[in-house]
């Protein structure tokens, strides 16, 4: 039961993690498309999102190599 429970949680985990790496994805690519030479435009995060971004990879990439269950 409790082990179901954790499983879900990791899952829920793991989606979240996704939705994050596609948000940023998706502002990165807006800021590279508006950017031009007389205009360039960086995409700026703080340390925050930096971080949060930086959890979310890595989280990923383990759930894609070991699995996401537990046993």
């Amino acid at each position: 039961m409790l082990l179901d429970l954790l499983n879900k949680a990791l899952l829920l985990v793991l989606v979240l993690s996704s939705l994050n790496i596609v948000r940023h994805l998706y502002y990165f690519i807006q800021a590279w498309a508006k950017s031009n030479n007389e205009n360039p435009q960086k995409y700026i995060l703080d340390r925050r999102s930096l971080i949060l971004l930086g959890l979310s990879i890595g989280y990923v990439v383990m759930a894609i190599i070991d699995g996401l269950t537990l046993t």
